[in-house]
């Protein structure tokens, strides 16, 4: 009964929230004039028409050259409003990471079952930490979400029973490949990571890390551990969220960086984990850029220069989440996009969006 009935609410769910049942109002804080307000207009609220409902808008920020040149909201969305980043959370976690790396706490060749030290979660001793980092656990973990709610790890940890103790959960899965072998989109593995942090830097590591690059207002949900949930509970607004793009920028490229990341840093992590294994034949046709240390790189796959967003520089990255969330961010051009949405039965365009900003930002 119980797995009918969680079927049944998630294809509800599903299959309802496309429908238009509010009507969209858009709040344009800067826009500017001409082609930068259209596209605005054009992002929010002729988007929702055109999709009938079905892609939503909540907040749209372009940050170039440290001014903010859009920012619009719908309804009672807002510069101050906690807006749930689903998946960008992971990015959240590339940063956590290398402070503790930076301050000593941690290594990228440290062994997973060794940090934790815990007698109820058991895994293989050679899982090490830049494993998890790069989704190449090889943990046997299904990231399935409404049209497989029977058969999700994602669902478990997020909506079931699991909730009480991710790590622990994790545990049971077993392998299905040797750790560092195989890249497989986990957030498995990003709560495996964030269980280790919160073992070596403490509960209030994800509070350290994000009071520290300048976020004061922020909610991250925790587990029944209170080991903050690394794969989709981060609530940020727009500005924040743009801002630590703004900061990567400043880390990676600019002349004085903080301090706070490892040297080399956001270089060795903004690679693929292995350019020299091909990704499998079924993702070669795929619009799916391939990962880094828990970011998007901007490329199709390892082994070619051809872009994914393909006027925006090789050195651009991204992170993205459920429903319609963006974080792009290109240091080459000192560019920054956030887009949170409530899409449902449609996606947001994001590389329209992209080449039709670009233009405009040179008026």
């Amino acid at each position: 009964m119980r797995v009918f009935l969680f079927s049944f609410l998630f294809g509800f769910l599903f299959l309802s929230c496309g429908r238009e049942t509010l009507p969209y109002s858009t709040k344009f804080l800067e826009t500017g004039e001409g082609s930068l307000h259209s596209l605005a207009r054009w992002s929010t609220e002729e988007l929702f028409r055109e999709s009938k409902g079905r892609v939503r808008t909540n907040a749209i920020l372009v940050l170039h050259k440290g001014k903010i040149r859009m920012e619009a909201y719908f309804s009672e969305f807002g510069p101050e409003t906690l807006h749930p980043t689903w998946s960008i959370s992971k990015f959240l976690l590339n940063g956590a990471l290398a402070e503790a790396i930076a301050s000593g706490k941690m290594e990228l060749d440290g062994s997973v079952v060794d940090y934790l030290k815990d007698p109820n979660v058991s895994f293989r001793k050679d899982l090490k930490v830049k494993d998890l980092l790069f989704f190449a656990s090889g943990l046997d973990w299904k990231e399935r979400y409404e049209w497989a709610p029977l058969d999700s790890d994602i669902l478990e940890i997020l909506y079931g029973d699991a909730r009480s103790d991710i790590a622990r959960y994790i545990s049971k899965l077993g392998f299905s490949y040797e750790p560092g072998e195989h890249v497989a989109y986990s957030s498995g593995d990003s709560n495996l990571l964030s269980a280790v942090l919160t073992r070596i830097v403490g509960k209030d590591y994800s509070d350290k890390y994000l009071r520290s690059v300048g976020i004061h207002s922020f909610v991250w949900e925790t587990d029944g551990k209170e080991v903050p949930i690394a794969s989709s509970y981060a609530y940020l607004s727009a500005r924040d969220l743009a801002h630590l793009g703004e900061f990567y920028i400043r880390e990676g490229w600019g002349q004085h960086p903080s301090g706070l990341f490892p040297k080399d840093w956001i270089a060795d992590t903004f690679r693929v984990h292995d350019p020299r294994k091909h990704r499998p034949w079924y993702l070669s046709w795929l619009p799916f850029p391939p990962m880094g240390g828990h970011v998007y790189v901007n490329r199709f796959d390892s082994v070619t220069d051809k872009l994914f967003f393909a006027n925006l520089s090789a050195d651009a990255f991204f992170a993205s989440g459920h429903w319609g969330q963006y974080m792009v961010v290109d240091p080459k051009l000192d560019l920054v996009v956030v887009r949170f949405g409530n899409d449902r039965g449609g996606k947001f365009p994001m590389k329209d969006f992209i080449d039709r900003l670009l233009p405009g930002l040179e008026e």
